[in-house]
């Protein structure tokens, strides 16, 4: 099991692990679909600061992968605007909806923190849905420390959500 930039070598798995997802109507990540974007360029120009949208921050993505196959995604924010303070964070995750409740949350974040202590970070704030239980597990199973509950607006629609810290 590891961590890699996103590549063409894995992009057959990646886009079966969109359709998992929409098959599922799994809403609380979207990976990006491959069709629309070029996920492995946007992700390096995301990576070095190249045409960022408008309010983005350089992200570091990487891919789980497990005996050849994408497993999931992971996001490491550099730097934290002020909305996500409250929503979003330094990072971001999603397994695919087959590898569930198998360790893999887990294991990915854990990877991804020593990611992020090599790219300085000194400690990260992980966000998720008060109601994503699968989610709050991953982030304390990797030392995570609740720091409040706090109310969001995102599409309209109002959230509750978790603040936990980690220190790297």
């Amino acid at each position: 099991m590891k961590l890699v930039y996103p590549s063409k070598k894995y992009l057959k798995s990646y886009c079966d692990a969109v359709e998992e997802y929409k098959k599922n109507n799994v809403t609380t990540y979207s990976f990006d679909d491959p069709k629309e974007v070029d996920i492995v360029k946007k992700c390096y120009n995301y990576r070095h600061g190249i045409n960022l949208k408008p309010n983005h921050v350089v992200q570091t993505t990487f891919w789980l992968i497990d005996n050849d196959e994408f497993v999931g995604e992971i996001g490491i924010r550099h730097t934290l605007t002020e909305s996500l303070l409250n929503y979003g964070g330094h990072i971001g995750y999603a397994i695919r909806f087959s590898k569930w409740n198998k360790g893999y949350g887990t294991k990915m974040l854990a990877l991804a923190l020593k990611k992020a202590k090599q790219l300085h970070l000194e400690k990260v704030l992980i966000t998720c849905d008060e109601d994503n239980f699968g989610s709050a597990k991953v982030i304390e199973n990797n030392g995570g420390v609740l720091e409040n509950i706090v109310n969001n607006t995102i599409d309209g629609k109002r959230i509750r959500t978790k603040r936990y810290w980690i220190q790297l």
